[in-house]
């Protein structure tokens, strides 16, 4: 078994939502939890690091036994939060095999599909897809966290991706759903709605 850490992102400053997205209710539940409910329980001895700058999200992860690692510069961008999320993890497990990183935004990812993800790790670069789209959770193996750890700037591992396109697996899943991230709250309404349907 792999040894992988987890990296929970829940920095975004939320500004095309009008306001913290991450506290918003979905199905009447904040979004990041369901993020958080998704990794509980699931089998990694390597801890869990939620980065994030919302005293409520710090709460609710110290709760559940994660590591909660505060980022009071969300303006400075994604790369920031991979950085400290990268230097927490390493900081509690020493050496490890990969990082998994999620963002808290995806409130219809399956805790099954966390699962496949991680089981079917076996290095390199894997992340989920659906037909022709791609998006995250991202896993990078521990070649990559250098590089992901020099990042500048509102980027992420997309650019680390591109440099390595031949290191890059993904794995499918059935429904696109699982990879939507919500930016706004329409977006929410309408996702919420066809559920409805």
């Amino acid at each position: 078994m792999m040894r992988l850490g987890i990296v929970l992102l829940a920095a975004g400053a939320g500004k095309r939502f009008g306001g913290n997205k991450l506290t918003a209710l979905v199905h009447g539940k904040p979004m990041y939890l369901w993020a958080m409910e998704n990794i509980e329980g699931m089998k990694s001895e390597l801890p869990t690091v939620v980065v994030t700058g919302t005293p409520e999200i710090i709460t609710a992860a110290e709760a559940k036994g994660m590591i909660a690692v505060f980022n009071g510069e969300p303006e400075l961008g994604i790369s920031a939060s991979l950085r400290l999320g990268i230097e927490a993890v390493i900081q509690q497990a020493g050496e490890v095999d990969g990082i998994l990183f999620m963002v808290c935004d995806q409130p219809w990812l399956e805790k099954t599909t966390l699962v496949r993800l991680m089981s079917e790790f076996d290095g390199g670069i894997l992340a989920l897809s659906c037909g022709k789209r791609r998006g995250n959770p991202v896993i990078f193996s521990k070649e990559y966290l250098k590089e992901l750890s020099e990042l500048s700037g509102d980027v992420g591992g997309r650019q680390v991706m591109a440099r390595h396109r031949e290191d890059v697996r993904f794995l499918e899943v059935n429904d696109d759903r699982e990879l939507q991230d919500i930016d706004t709250r329409e977006q929410m309404e309408i996702i919420e709605r066809q559920e409805e349907i």
